[in-house]
């Protein structure tokens, strides 16, 4: 991938940051991030890379950063949808009020915010030749982690959004990617003891299948897990969660 505006959401740290330094010396690259301190350390880390403050979740947010791409770029050839978060589900010890705010968290950076980002970013997609939406979900959207259980949740939510949105943007030649990646070793994996692909290495898949024009991509263990999840659902279940907690 070479001279393309790319806007990238939580591309300061985690699996957003190793694509960002796989694409920015051929790209302009342009990272949304929410926190300060992140946005410091990717300046430090990618001077090449514009950092712009925004939370995802924040209409007013999206709104301004998606007019300042379109004053200093003026369009969008890539959008990656990568922010994400995950909490613990303690269904049966968390408070009522935590349960619920963790949940509602998920859904807004997960499953929500990609969607409406993607929406608002539509004008400036259209400006490119070829256009391209990726939402980064997870293999976890196929078989969930207990532990993980509204994350896995919010994931499986966007990986049907992000179905439905590839059907209906077909007719305005907008291509859509969905990478599915499998747990990597990053801040959000911290409390999984299986084995963890490093970002580096995923980011590296995902832009050579991107290449190639693969619009789906099970990567590492996720392609196991789609398998599993059709035709041995229980099976899968007991088995990422025996090896995951």
């Amino acid at each position: 991938m070479k001279n393309k505006i790319i806007v990238i959401t939580g591309g300061a740290t985690g699996i957003g940051l190793a694509i960002v330094k796989q694409l920015m010396n051929d790209n302009t690259v342009i990272s949304l991030d929410r926190s300060d301190a992140k946005i410091t350390a990717l300046k430090a880390a990618c001077p090449k890379v514009t950092s712009i403050k925004a939370d995802v979740t924040s209409a007013d947010d999206v709104d301004a950063a998606i007019t300042s791409i379109g004053k200093t770029a003026g369009k969008i050839d890539v959008l990656i949808n990568n922010a994400g978060l995950g909490r613990n589900f303690d269904f049966v010890n968390a408070s009522d009020k935590k349960l619920a705010e963790d949940i509602s968290t998920e859904m807004d950076v997960n499953y929500i915010a990609p969607i409406v980002l993607s929406k608002k970013a539509l004008p400036l997609l259209k400006k490119s030749d070829a256009p391209v939406i990726v939402v980064v979900s997870s293999g976890l959207a196929y078989v969930p982690m207990a532990f993980l259980g509204s994350y896995c949740a919010s994931k499986a939510a966007v990986h049907f959004a992000t179905m439905s949105i590839r059907h209906q943007v077909a007719a305005l030649k907008i291509r859509v990617v969905e990478v599915l990646p499998p747990v990597v070793d990053t801040d959000l994996s911290k409390g999984a003891t299986i084995k963890k692909m490093p970002a580096d290495t995923f980011a590296k898949i995902f832009l050579d299948r991107f290449s190639k024009g693969q619009d789906v991509m099970n990567i590492g263990q996720t392609a196991a897990l789609e398998k599993f999840s059709r035709f041995l659902p229980k099976t899968a279940f007991k088995m990422l969660n025996k090896a995951g907690n």
